[in-house]
């Protein structure tokens, strides 16, 4: 797809729910200054809002991981060395130390960003203030529908709230990598992996996911609840999408909050 000279090529990685949104807001000029470059994907996905790429477009580009951990341990480094900035949402792939040092050590070298959304939890300003002032506690809770955390006729027999799992967070984005990026992103937030703790609930009451976060410190005490409603995936909530849209404007913008 060709862009104008001024405007900053996305090119996104990925072709599910966040994916299409994005893509389709970029594609009608939601972001003015930013433009849909087009999908890299495994596979040719019909319908998609813009064109398939062979290869994905290196320095002043934006590269949008929406994808899996896989993509982000595959693509990450090879984004950020080509001095594209990486908008990672599959933050959990973030809890491999080894990873992480790598895609730093490639952001140094193409003078590139690795950029975290909030995706769909709050407060990740202020866990990230606290932490410089001294942070002495954080727990992140996710209750989900049961079908997105167990088997299925597991989830079917679930009469009653079940705590599934109840550790660190580096212990819960291996249990259940496809459901906690929202953990993740607390723990880069505040804490860290191994320091923060994380509860996952299956709960049959629930429709769509909830997110419990608290946390204490020399700053005061914090104490969010949110409900998410679900996008056409059910284990994805809609705010994802609309979160990264956030952040590729306060890429482009002039004033940027938070």
């Amino acid at each position: 797809m060709e862009l104008d000279s001024n405007v900053r090529a996305v090119a996104i990685i990925g072709a599910g729910t966040i994916a299409r949104t994005v893509g389709a807001e970029l594609a009608a000029g939601a972001v003015p200054g930013l433009g849909l470059h087009g999908f890299l994907t495994r596979e040719p996905r019909p319908g998609l809002p813009g064109p398939e790429l062979a290869e994905l477009p290196g320095r002043g580009a934006v590269v949008v991981e929406a994808a899996s951990h896989q993509a982000v341990h595959e693509l990450g480094a090879q984004v950020l060395a080509s001095g594209a900035d990486l908008i990672c949402m599959s933050v959990g792939a973030l809890a491999d130390h080894e990873l992480r040092e790598r895609l730093a050590g490639a952001a140094a070298a193409g003078g590139s960003r690795l950029i975290v959304p909030s995706g769909a939890i709050a407060g990740l300003d202020l866990l990230r203030a606290a932490a410089e002032s001294g942070l002495d506690e954080v727990v992140i809770e996710q209750r989900k529908p049961p079908r997105a955390l167990l088997p299925e006729d597991e989830a079917d027999e679930l009469t009653e709230a079940h705590v599934v799992f109840d550790g660190p967070v580096s212990g819960v984005v291996v249990a259940y990598p496809k459901t906690t990026n929202v953990a993740a992103a607390v723990a880069l937030a505040g804490l860290g992996f191994d320091r923060t703790r994380a509860v996952v609930v299956a709960d049959p009451s629930l429709s769509a996911n909830r997110a419990l976060l608290t946390a204490r410190g020399g700053f005061g005490t914090l104490t969010l609840q949110l409900d998410n409603v679900a996008s056409a995936n059910p284990r994805t909530s809609s705010i994802v999408a609309y979160s990264v849209l956030a952040t590729l404007r306060g890429l482009v913008e002039p004033l940027v909050v938070g």
